[in-house]
C-alpha cells in the first residue's frame, strides 16, 4: 500500500526540473518526490528546481524537517538553486527549519516569470 500523500508532476527543460504539485504532503510523500527528482537529475551535473504549487499544496507539520533535509539532498546532487512560486500559504513553512548545511539559494515570489529568469541566471554562475 502506498502511504505517500501529495500529488505532483515532474518535467525537465534544459537544466531545469519543473515540479507542479498539489494537496498535502506527508513524510512519505516528501521522500517519494525527492527520490523522483533525484532520479530525473541523475544525468545532470548542475541543475535548478522550479516549484509551482497550486493553492491546495500543503505539508503536514511533522514533514517540514524532512522537506528541508530533502533540499540538502538535492543540493548535494547538483541542484544550484530552487525557485518557488508563492501560490500556497505553505511555501514559507520551512524557513524556521533551515539547516545550516543548506547553502544553495531558495527564492520565493509570486512572479513565476521573474523566478524562472532568476533560476536561469543562477545556473549560468560558475561553481564555487
Amino acid at each position: 500500500m502506498d502511504t505517500a500523500h501529495g500529488n505532483y508532476s515532474l518535467s525537465v527543460n534544459g537544466q531545469i526540473i519543473f515540479c507542479d504539485y498539489s494537496q498535502g504532503f506527508n513524510i512519505e510523500g516528501v521522500r517519494k518526490l525527492t527520490h523522483d527528482i533525484l532520479v530525473l537529475a541523475s544525468s545532470m551535473d548542475e541543475w535548478g528546481l522550479f516549484q509551482n504549487p497550486d493553492e491546495s499544496a500543503g505539508i503536514v507539520h511533522n514533514a517540514i524537517v524532512e522537506m528541508m533535509s530533502s533540499y540538502v539532498k538535492l543540493q548535494n546532487a547538483g541542484c544550484k538553486a530552487v525557485a518557488i512560486v508563492e501560490n500556497s500559504i505553505f511555501v514559507n513553512a520551512g524557513i524556521r527549519y533551515h539547516p545550516k548545511e543548506l547553502t544553495m539559494p531558495i527564492r520565493i515570489d509570486k512572479d513565476g516569470k521573474m523566478l524562472l529568469a532568476w533560476l536561469e541566471t543562477e545556473l549560468k554562475k560558475p561553481c564555487e
